[in-house]
């Protein structure tokens, strides 16, 4: 007669089931805990594609959103798809500023580090009060901010002006350093000259690039600047200049051009670095451009014209990042007040996502993805 043991039947569930259905719908600070289990589930949550695409279908309510400027801190407004879209509005502040200071602008949010751009407040009783004791940290001034760490990190000055500036950060190849690099223009003629003045966290100094980019003189708009990783792109229609801190190189692209007028770009890259540019049109009308691996401008989608709400004069694009979804700003001048909105490219629906209240002008909304900066895990940047 067999054991009561032999008669046990142990089901087994598939290990791609498990790496590829079950854990990709885990919260971001579950799966920082499931990285230290082997060297192969680390590698799965850190650095596969296939993985990182289905984590980002079952994210958690607070999965990924936008932050933008309100009072005296930076807001996020959390979003979900599961499939649909479905909102969640969370109150609570994504990052309080130090004492003392008020925001200008926000420049970049890369990989977890976000690079604001700041002012000392100028009446005498703040200036004893304020929280940042840096000799750097007068006036106006950048400042970097670690999201997982909660630390901050003033950006010593240097000589050259300040709008040009991007964050580049890639923790998979330089985890403990980051980058910022300033775009600096001298007219030669007809042309611009244009080089890259780097700074590293590593050495806190500035240092300039050998490399230069000479083009026709192109139109800069301060702060059109888009910066994914470790490489930077300014938007200088009718080019692109970029920059790859890692491999010190720099090169420029001809962005993909329309006949209407007054046509602007904005630059993006999907979570698989595919670089992006969304042509604004005229009438509310946008183009969205991929870049392909040749190097080849090739429309993804056309939009003859998306529908505005009538009390909402204006209509600003935010970063391509891919899928069928475009998020967008409307704003009204005359009421001052700005909206996040989804527009849905297959089913030409528009979704009101949250108002964003408090700042006036409008400041820049900028994408942020938890379950990204949970695959790269907790660093620990080098400030000397």
């Amino acid at each position: 007669m067999a054991s009561s043991c032999d008669d046990v039947i142990v089901a087994r569930i598939p290990s791609d089931v498990i790496q590829y259905n079950i854990l990709p719908r885990l919260p971001y600070k579950s799966l920082s805990r499931f990285k230290s289990i082997c060297k192969k589930w680390h590698h799965l949550i850190s650095h596969d594609i296939i993985f990182a695409r289905e984590q980002s279908c079952y994210g958690s309510p607070i999965s990924f959103g936008y932050v933008y400027q309100h009072k005296e801190s930076i807001n996020f407004i959390p979003i979900d798809i599961p499939g649909e879209l479905n909102v969640y509005i969370a109150g609570s502040s994504f990052f309080s500023l130090p004492i003392g200071v008020e925001c200008i602008r926000i420049i970049a949010i890369v990989n977890g580090l976000l690079l604001l751009f700041l002012q000392r407040k100028s009446d005498e009783q703040n200036d004893s009060i304020c929280s940042i004791n840096h000799p750097d940290a007068i006036g106006e001034f950048y400042y970097v901010w670690n999201s997982v760490t909660k630390e901050g990190y003033v950006i010593p000055r240097n000589d050259h002006p300040y709008w040009f500036v991007g964050l580049a950060f890639d923790p998979s190849i330089t985890p403990a350093c980051y980058k910022l690099v300033n775009l600096i223009q001298q007219r030669k003629g007809l042309h611009g000259e244009f080089s890259f003045d780097v700074y590293s966290s590593r050495t806190r100094k500035w240092a300039m690039s050998n490399h230069k980019v000479l083009i026709h003189q192109g139109g800069r708009a301060p702060w059109n600047i888009f910066c994914a990783g470790r490489i930077m792109s300014w938007a200088c229609n009718p080019y692109a200049l970029w920059f790859d801190v890692d491999k010190d190189v720099a090169g420029y692209t001809l962005l993909p051009q329309n006949e209407t007028l007054g046509s602007q770009h904005v630059l993006g890259a999907t979570n698989d670095g595919i670089f992006t540019s969304t042509q604004l049109l005229q009438n509310n009308a946008m183009t969205i451009w991929m870049m392909s691996k040749d190097g080849d401008w090739v429309k993804k989608a056309h939009l003859e014209s998306v529908g505005v709400s009538s009390e909402f004069k204006l209509l600003v694009s935010l970063p391509f990042t891919g899928g069928d979804r475009i998020y967008m700003e409307m704003l009204s001048y005359s009421m001052r007040k700005r909206v996040l909105v989804c527009y849905n490219m297959n089913t030409q629906e528009m979704t009101i996502i949250s108002e964003m209240k408090g700042h006036w002008p409008p400041s820049k909304c900028l994408y942020i993805d938890y379950n990204r900066i949970a695959r790269l895990g907790s660093f620990d940047i080098t400030e000397c």
